[in-house]
């Protein structure tokens, strides 16, 4: 059977800022070289810390921002400059963003149905003489019943589940193809994150609907994600099928995020990890491996420029010197002997 081809594919995605004044002029590197590819009916997880880079990756492939470089192809078509009001109406149609923050990504001024007919008039996916049981049915999707009372309130007047609930319903009021969902459920209640997650698994499952996943959880990465992509300082820094990536870390940096769940208990922490510093300022990032100033392994290379992908099979890479070479072996004793270390 061929292979299924990709609804969506980034490639080298890079994202500069600018910072500063005009006597001084900064620039902030929040995103390098970033490639990745999605899939119908799957989920790509993106993980890492605060000021990682993980949602300036879901503003730019939903053209909130402009890239520096790198190319963002949806059904084979480089959309990455496209600005035209027709070219970006098209593109929304086909990826849609649930955002963090449910309350603000709603207008507080409008009725609920007032926030769901606006997609559907603007995409011309409804008629006004069957506006109100279109609402109703996206309601209904969402399980938001009785739905003809939800859509007359505001969003004040309904739970952090019910907004993020309304907020996903604008989202499938076009009939997306993509999904970028940026961190849904960080800002719910915790016993209400997990029906949140089931309801987009559920619609991920219906409508063959791929989704990238923006989360500092890996749990839900666990439970939600297909692939999960860890990155730290704007580099993805290794990738792989979700439950094979956190059962078997290969980055010290990955190491260092299992390290820190909390609950043991649910296999999902590793060894203690001894790791010093911050998180550096992305303005500050130099030519080498960004997590090398906080790593125990490093060699002298590691500063002078960031490490080549490394395949090491099964779906996995890393960006990494101690497996240069690929995963049955590295490049030097040195590397093999901090190598085996970490695998230990």
């Amino acid at each position: 059977m061929a292979e299924q081809d990709p609804i969506l594919e980034v490639r080298g995605l890079t994202k500069h800022f600018k910072s500063g004044n005009a006597m001084r002029v900064n620039i902030v590197k929040a995103l390098e070289d970033v490639s990745f590819k999605l899939y119908p009916g799957k989920v790509v997880a993106l993980v890492g810390e605060s000021g990682s880079g993980k949602s300036t990756t879901a503003r730019l492939i939903a053209r909130l921002y402009d890239p520096t470089a790198g190319d963002i192809l949806y059904d084979g078509k480089n959309v990455a400059l496209a600005h035209s009001r027709k070219a970006m109406l098209d593109y929304r149609r086909h990826v849609q963003m649930i955002f963090q923050d449910p309350f603000g990504s709603l207008n507080p001024v409008h009725r609920v149905e007032y926030i769901l007919k606006r997609p559907l008039l603007l995409h011309k996916k409804a008629k006004r003489g069957n506006i109100q049981e279109e609402v109703q049915l996206l309601l209904k999707r969402v399980s938001l019943t009785p739905a003809e009372e939800f859509a007359e309130k505001y969003p004040h007047q309904l739970s952090g589940g019910q907004r993020q609930r309304v907020a996903i319903a604008r989202a499938l009021a076009v009939e997306p193809k993509v999904i970028l969902a940026d961190e849904p459920v960080s800002m719910l209640d915790v016993s209400i994150r997990m029906g949140v997650l089931n309801l987009m698994a559920q619609l991920r499952d219906e409508n063959n609907i791929a989704f990238l996943y923006v989360t500092h959880d890996l749990a839900s990465a666990r439970y939600f994600a297909d692939e999960t992509m860890v990155m730290y300082a704007g580099r993805v820094v290794e990738s792989g099928p979700s439950e094979e990536l956190i059962r078997s870390p290969q980055h010290p940096y990955t190491q260092l995020l299992l390290s820190a769940v909390p609950d043991p208990s649910r296999g999902l922490r590793t060894q203690e990890v001894e790791i010093t510093g911050e998180v550096p300022s992305l303005g500050a990032v130099g030519q080498g491996c960004p997590f090398a100033p906080r790593c125990k392994h490093v060699m002298a290379r590691c500063h002078e420029a960031m490490p080549p992908v490394t395949d090491l099979g099964g779906g996995r890479m890393t960006r990494c010197y101690l497996f240069e070479g690929g995963a049955t072996g590295v490049n030097s004793a040195e590397s093999a002997a901090a190598a085996a270390q970490v695998r230990a």
